[in-house]
């Protein structure tokens, strides 16, 4: 747990190896726009994570496509 009393995450995974939080969970309550935006930057790192690599779009790279 953080200092907040949310789960602390570097990387979306905990200190529990294969066990990831993301959304109001790591960062407490907060925009839905923001949760989906951790639930796909979480849902990257588990695919890292499980495969080695991942061929899932990073935020920076979602984010320069639609400026």
């Amino acid at each position: 747990m953080d200092e907040r009393g949310n789960v602390a995450a570097e990387n979306f995974q905990t200190n529990q190896q294969g066990v990831f939080a993301a959304g109001d969970m790591r960062t407490g309550q907060s925009l839905v726009v923001r949760c989906i935006n951790e639930g796909r930057e979480c849902a990257r790192a588990i695919d890292e994570y499980l495969m080695g690599n991942t061929n899932l779009e990073a935020k920076a790279n979602s984010l320069m496509l639609s400026a």
